[in-house]
């Protein structure tokens, strides 16, 4: 008896300990989710260093192919608005460009995110989406630009080295001005983005310097491996109180985190507009769903639509 006594009182102890240190190591591995409940938002938490903590999320369908996910975190100390909008393309939904008064030429004004949203309604098309597209100058798109089949602008300015393209096929693609020579002839629709943030599942690169290092608001958009997801990204930006806004590197990680392998940034900071269909009694109406910096949609010259097929 003293023997066995012996062997169980060494024994016990160790076993005790590889079982503490087994635990340890489980939750030393554990992936924090910052407080975030659907899988979309904790890997987004998870991926983003500078997201301390969820503070809020609620998601709900606009349409069969169409979910919106409106989040409130905390990011780099601030109080900071996420809304993403995930787009199923097997769905009966697919992207298009928008422009002032649908026009595909003779473009002389600029309209409002919502506006353009109702000129394309008021042309047929059935829009449940809308968001603000590239960067502009006056009446004059900086990328390139291609509504409807035909090319508004077939070159794109410095610094608009990407693009958002939708081909006959209806397949959506984001890739670089240089790859768009390859599907130009099949484009239906294509906007300009400025700086890639990922390509092939891996973080883009692009200079540092005020607009990509500031907290501003944000308009950025992604698909996933096989295109069949386009992701729309909209973070409110420059109202402290309620929404500081991010560094687009941070961008890059929000993408990856919600499952991008291509993404590209779009025209942000005032700009930045996310409106949704909303039917009434008295017809169809295009609410902004993001606080305004100005108070109003500002004007811009082109957008992106998620309209029924066609």
């Amino acid at each position: 008896m003293k023997k066995i006594y012996n062997f169980t009182h060494y024994i016990l102890p160790a076993l005790l300990i590889t079982l503490t240190t087994v635990g340890c190591e489980k939750n030393d591995d554990a992936i924090d989710t910052k407080g975030g409940k659907s899988a979309l938002v904790q890997n987004i938490a998870a991926n983003t260093d500078y997201i301390q903590s969820i503070e809020s999320e609620a998601t709900y369908n606009l349409c069969n192919g169409v979910e919106i996910t409106d989040i409130t975190c905390t990011y780099m100390l601030q109080p900071t608005r996420l809304i993403v909008a995930v787009v199923d393309l097997n769905k009966n939904v697919t992207v298009a460009a928008s422009s002032p008064g649908n026009k595909t030429s003779g473009i002389s004004t600029l309209e409002s995110v919502p506006e353009q949203a109702m000129s394309a309604e008021n042309a047929g098309m059935n829009v449940w989406l809308a968001i603000n597209g590239g960067n502009f100058n006056g009446t004059q798109a900086a990328g390139l630009f291609y509504k409807d089949g035909i090319a508004i602008k077939e070159s794109a300015d410095p610094g608009e080295d990407n693009c958002v393209v939708v081909t006959r096929d209806g397949k959506v693609r984001i890739c670089s001005v240089s790859d768009f020579l390859v599907l130009k002839k099949q484009a239906v629709h294509a906007i300009g983005g400025a700086q890639r943030l990922l390509e092939d599942g891996q973080l883009g690169t692009f200079m540092a310097d005020d607009s990509t290092m500031e907290l501003q608001a944000r308009t950025f958009v992604g698909t996933n491996a096989d295109a069949s997801k386009f992701y729309i990204f909209i973070v409110e930006g420059s109202t402290p109180e309620q929404s500081t806004g991010i560094r687009l590197k941070d961008a890059m990680y929000i993408c990856q985190g919600a499952g991008c392998y291509q993404a590209t940034n779009l025209c942000g900071d005032i700009y930045t507009t996310l409106a949704v269909r909303k039917e009434t009694t008295s017809g169809v109406e295009f609410n902004t769903l993001n606080r305004q910096q100005q108070s109003i949609p500002q004007d811009i010259l082109n957008g992106l639509l998620i309209i029924n097929k066609q």
